[in-house]
C-alpha cells in the first residue's frame, strides 16, 4: 500500500561529499512538506557517508541506506524504489538542486489535468566554467511517445510520477559499453497504457554539467540512443533510422537554441554554496 500524499524522493549518492549538503537542502526547502528522502550511500570512498548520516540524523524524513561497496546508480536508486512508501515517486541526483516550489507546483498540475508523470523545465549548471553561469532549458508541454523516440525529454531530477496508476518500474543495466539508462526507464514507462505525462513550465531544477562526464561524449550518446530504440522502443531497422534522423536534427536545434540564447546571469535563488563548489 501506498501512503496517500507522501512524495518518496529517491536520492543516489556517490562520492558527493562536496554537492550533497547542497541537494538535500534543497528538498528540505520545498514547499510541500510531506516527502520522505531515500538517501542511498552507494559507497564509501570519501567522507560522503559521515554527510549523509549527520544530514539524516539532524532530519526525521531522510531515510538513510549505506553501502560500504559501490554497486553502481542502477541498483542504488533501484533500492531506493523498492522501499519507497509514498503515493508519488521522485529523483534528485546528489550534485543537483530543487528550487522550493518544486513539489508543489508539479503537483498542482498534476491535480489540474490529471497527469501521473511530470518533469519540468530546467537550469543547466555549468561549475566549470571560468564565469559560471546556467542556461535555461525548455521541454515539450505535452510529452507523448513519439516525443520520447527523438530524445530525452524527461530529465531525471525534474520527475515525478504517480505510483498507484503507473506502479513501481525498475531501472535495468545496459552494457558499458552504453549509456543513457535513465532514457530507457523513462521510455519504458512512456509505454505504459495509463500514462498522461505533462511539462510543469516552471523553472524548479538546476543540473549540474560536468565536463568530463561520459554523457558529454555526443558519439557515445548517439550510439547509445540507437542502441535503446533497438532493444526497448524494438523499432524495425527503417523506424531506427527514421528516429535517429530527428534524434540528430532535434540535438542541433537545441544546441542552436542554447548557444543562440545568452549564458542566463545567476538566478538569486542559486544557493552561494552552488557557485563556491
Amino acid at each position: 500500500m501506498y501512503t496517500a500524499n507522501l512524495v518518496s524522493i529517491v536520492m543516489p549518492c556517490f562520492r558527493a561529499e562536496k554537492t550533497l549538503e547542497l541537494a538535500v537542502s534543497g528538498i528540505q526547502s520545498q514547499h510541500y512538506p510531506h516527502w520522505e528522502l531515500l538517501l542511498v550511500v552507494d559507497g564509501t570512498q570519501d567522507n560522503c557517508a559521515a554527510l549523509a548520516q549527520k544530514l539524516a540524523a539532524s532530519e526525521p524524513r531522510i531515510k538513510l541506506l549505506l553501502s560500504t561497496k559501490n554497486r553502481g546508480v542502477v541498483r542504488a536508486r533501484n533500492v531506493g524504489i523498492r522501499l519507497a512508501q509514498g503515493e508519488w515517486l521522485a529523483f534528485c541526483d546528489a550534485d543537483d538542486f530543487w528550487e522550493a516550489p518544486k513539489l508543489a507546483a508539479q503537483l498542482e498540475l498534476a491535480k489540474q489535468t490529471k497527469a501521473n508523470l511530470i518533469c519540468s523545465t530546467f537550469w543547466y549548471w555549468y561549475p566549470h566554467r571560468t564565469l559560471k553561469s546556467t542556461q535555461l532549458v525548455r521541454l515539450p508541454k505535452q510529452l507523448k511517445y513519439h516525443t520520447m523516440l527523438r530524445t530525452n525529454a524527461i530529465p531525471m531530477s525534474t520527475a515525478l510520477y504517480h505510483l498507484p496508476s503507473l506502479g513501481k518500474h525498475y531501472f535495468k543495466p545496459l552494457p558499458a559499453a552504453y549509456i543513457h539508462e535513465d532514457y530507457a526507464y523513462w521510455l519504458r514507462i512512456m509505454q505504459h497504457p495509463a500514462v498522461q505525462a505533462q511539462t510543469l513550465l516552471l523553472p524548479t531544477t538546476f543540473i549540474r554539467i560536468q565536463s568530463n562526464s561520459r554523457s558529454a561524449n555526443k558519439i557515445l550518446a548517439m550510439r547509445s540512443h540507437a542502441f535503446i530504440l533497438k532493444t526497448v522502443a524494438q523499432l524495425t531497422f527503417l523506424k531506427r533510422c527514421q528516429a535517429m534522423l530527428a534524434y540528430v536534427s532535434w540535438g542541433f536545434r537545441k544546441r542552436w537554441s542554447l548557444q543562440k540564447a545568452k549564458e542566463s546571469p545567476i538566478p538569486p535563488s542559486l544557493p552561494t554554496q552552488m557557485l563556491q563548489s
